[in-house]
């Protein structure tokens, strides 16, 4: 059982901490921490690449630190993540990924979603990311999904994507779901497979762990490739 101190969410916080470690703004944070792990950062360095201010970046260190997450790694007070597997499944625990996303749903016809998944490679890399089961399926392939989740930057991008994919327009059970970005971060550590872009491992296991229909057990294939690369900078 967790101390006081350890819980994800400070119900009692002062000034230097945060009181949602996994709320939008701070998991900018922890998704840059995560995705380069185990390399240790100076904190204008960490606010910088994840694009949040300074102060803010401050107060979400200290409370990294508060819960047993995180230190102080060196004499210039680099922080460093001491805890990434109790970090990545407490985000993924909190995080849900259908329930809290806004989607806008269309519909293809083609069948074998390898071979649609093929058409995104005409596309600006920059334009989207696969996740979900799809993205599972080209990083760890463990099921075969019927539906394709990938993100966008704003809602107004689903049509060209889905005028470029040969989509139709439903209003709900699309076998092609556009998902929302609630924010640029998402796409951080995002990488190309065969010319396809998908989220880094550390979203897509974040969107997979609560996912119904297999969610969990592809989060768990997932889990085992995050930990073989972690394990070799275990002391």
């Amino acid at each position: 059982m967790f101390t006081k101190k350890e819980q994800p969410l400070n119900r009692e916080h002062g000034p230097d901490l945060v009181a949602n470690i996994f709320s939008k703004k701070a998991t900018d944070i922890l998704r840059v921490l995560l995705v380069n792990y185990p390399k240790t950062w100076a904190l204008r360095d960490l606010a910088k690449e994840s694009s949040t201010a300074l102060g803010y970046t401050s107060r979400v260190s200290n409370t990294l630190i508060s819960q047993r997450l995180a230190l102080r790694a060196s004499a210039r007070s680099e922080l460093k993540i001491m805890a990434p597997e109790d970090l990545l499944k407490r985000w993924a625990t909190f995080s849900h990924f259908v329930a809290n996303t806004t989607f806008v749903e269309y519909y293809t016809s083609e069948q074998d979603i390898l071979k649609f998944l093929s058409r995104l490679k005409r596309q600006k890399p920059g334009e989207y990311a696969l996740t979900g089961l799809a993205g599972a399926l080209l990083v760890e392939p463990f099921v075969r999904p019927t539906n394709t989740h990938m993100y966008i930057r704003k809602g107004s991008d689903a049509g060209k994507l889905a005028h470029d994919l040969d989509l139709m327009p439903v209003e709900e059970n699309g076998n092609v779901k556009f998902a929302i970005a609630p924010c640029n971060g998402i796409f951080y550590g995002a990488q190309e497979i065969d010319g396809i872009r998908v989220v880094s491992d550390i979203q897509l296991y974040v969107d997979l762990y609560n996912y119904p229909a297999r969610g969990r057990e592809a989060a768990d294939e997932l889990w085992k490739k995050i930990q073989k690369r972690w394990d070799k900078y275990q002391d």
